[in-house]
């Protein structure tokens, strides 16, 4: 009898073992060995991080980057990044959905492991995740590195309503600048980020900027640059009636109220200038007084002064180029006030609408700015040091609507802001609210493409 029941034991014992399917590995096993194994997978994976998780808990994302992909769970419903990234020590500028409404830019970005990116001979590092909040809309954000290092996120005039955290916002963006460095577009629909984005690039460096200069037209699509001669901007023909051409000398006609580049009589005093360089023409000196003296054109032409019908607002701006050969100081000496060359609504001394270069003095600091009803829309400054001798400005668009770009001699700086509309007089000078302000001129040129004349 006891026989027979313990063959019983022996036979049905094992096929209930071999029916069992599921190990519990932490409650049946330890010191699991998967060495030998053919096949392992161990971690979730999917191309967006889950909403909620926890301690402990690990992820593989597999839209990410290689070196990127390992997320762990730190605390409840919180992910971070595992790892140094691809490079050590130095990790990419990676954009990640972190919700349906925040964007996460460089979670592999601390002190220890800086995230860097390189335009021309400067490197810029961010230390720190920046986060992009979704506040409401639909429409495409641009994230990128700006010309001056910092992480941008861009939008369209009609765009996602953003808040950032560690960057900057920039309305007036349909593309990306053609000085930045892309990291990647995400567009929102009603209030929500899309599951994905594009990922335009994780390198940390970027090559070379580039600047169009006179006759040159730069003309950005996807990574290709193409540079093309300006056929428009080769010369003045009497017989283009679209086309607009001025260049002046002020030692050699002088200012004066019927002048075609007329002065602020009221307010300016002229006399000696300060010396340029050998072989081109002397200058003219002037000097205002707790008041504001500028040079402008048009002048009045014996009939009062009449600006030039608006040629920069608007989504079709004209092609233009004001350059101008223009000194703080004069031989006096250099005076306390600020100093613009550039284009404003009115010539008599204000500059409440503006688009150009203007030095300030209480940031003894050289900007490429746009103005409207008195206050700054957007300004950068421009990496010159601030002297009294000649330079060469130079204040233009190329073509591109909401843009200024200002060159000093071969420095270079664009600003990107909502230009108002009103017509223009293009102008230099200088504005000192008490004691006195200096400045001199050699010559002015101004031309302006697709414009009646």
């Amino acid at each position: 009898m006891w026989t027979k029941r313990i063959l019983a034991c022996l036979v049905i014992g094992p096929l209930v073992a071999l029916g069992q399917t599921k190990v519990d590995l932490g409650a049946q096993d330890r010191d699991v060995d998967f060495s030998t194994m053919p096949f392992v997978r161990p971690f979730r994976t999917s191309t967006t991080l889950p909403t909620t998780c926890v301690t402990g808990e690990m992820f593989f994302d597999t839209a990410a980057p290689a070196g990127l992909n390992t997320y762990g769970c730190v605390s409840a419903n919180t992910w971070a990044l595992q790892g140094p990234g691809p490079v050590q020590g130095v990790a990419p500028i990676q954009v990640v959905l972190s919700s349906s409404t925040t964007l996460t830019i460089g979670a592999a970005c601390s002190t220890t492991t800086p995230c860097l990116s390189r335009l021309g001979s400067l490197v810029y590092s961010v230390t720190a995740p920046i986060t992009v909040s979704l506040q409401g809309g639909s429409g495409l954000a641009y994230i990128y590195v700006s010309s001056i290092g910092s992480v941008t996120v861009g939008t369209s005039l009609t765009g996602p309503t953003l808040n950032c955290s560690g960057c900057q916002l920039q309305s007036a963006i349909t593309q990306f600048p053609v000085d930045a460095i892309p990291l990647a577009s995400w567009n929102a629909t009603a209030g929500a980020w899309d599951s994905t984005g594009m990922v335009v690039s994780t390198a940390v460096s970027a090559g070379r900027n580039f600047t169009a200069g006179q006759n040159v037209t730069l003309l950005q699509s996807g990574s290709n640059v193409m540079i093309s001669a300006n056929t428009q901007n080769t010369g003045f023909n009497p017989l283009d009636m679209t086309m607009f051409d001025r260049a002046y000398i002020f030692a050699e006609a002088g200012t004066s109220a019927i002048a075609p580049w007329s002065v602020i009589s009221a307010n300016c005093t002229s006399g000696a200038g300060t010396t340029g360089v050998a072989g081109e023409p002397g200058s003219i000196g002037w000097s205002a007084s707790s008041n504001a003296c500028f040079v402008y054109y048009p002048g009045a032409n014996g009939s009062g002064a009449f600006a030039i019908t608006d040629f920069l607002s608007g989504l079709t701006p004209k092609t233009y180029t004001l350059t101008g050969r223009y000194a703080r100081g004069n031989s006096v000496g250099l005076g306390t006030g600020d100093h613009y060359i550039g284009w404003s609504s009115a010539q008599d001394g204000t500059v409440a609408n503006f688009v150009g270069i203007r030095y300030l003095a209480s940031a003894s600091q050289w900007q490429c700015v746009i103005r409207s009803s008195g206050s700054d829309v957007a300004s950068q400054a421009i990496a010159v040091t601030p002297d009294a001798a000649f330079h060469t400005f130079v204040v233009t668009n190329g073509g591109v609507a909401n843009s200024v770009t200002c060159n000093i001699d071969s420095t270079s700086q664009t600003t990107v802001g909502t230009i108002p509309a009103a017509s223009r007089y293009g102008l230099m000078g200088t504005i000192v609210s008490a004691g006195l302000s200096y400045f001199s001129a050699i010559e002015a040129r101004i031309h302006i493409s697709g414009i009646t004349r």
